[in-house]
């Protein structure tokens, strides 16, 4: 299961100072692994559209852009309601 380390090192990068709640979401939530897992592939497919329409008007690696935000939107979300939880 490759994918899931480089998704938590990828998040790690992203949300710095968070290692050990991510570490933790990473070990006990399912749902939040494959979210993450849904980011890297996303960030990879962005990659790759950018490289391959450089010079097209609408390049589709912006609609990856797009969903990449709002990934990252829904980890934020997860990542702060997991630190409430733990502060409580």
């Amino acid at each position: 299961m490759k994918a899931f380390p480089q998704a938590r090192s990828l998040i790690q990068a992203e949300f710095p100072g968070r290692d050990h709640l991510i570490e933790n979401a990473f070990r006990n939530n399912r749902p939040f692994r494959e979210l993450c897992t849904d980011y890297r592939r996303c960030v990879a497919a962005r990659e790759r559209w950018q490289r391959l329409e450089s010079n097209q008007p609408v390049p589709r690696w912006r609609e990856y852009a797009e969903l990449l935000g709002e990934l990252r939107s829904e980890i934020q979300t997860w990542l702060e309601a997991m630190e409430s939880s733990h502060l409580k």
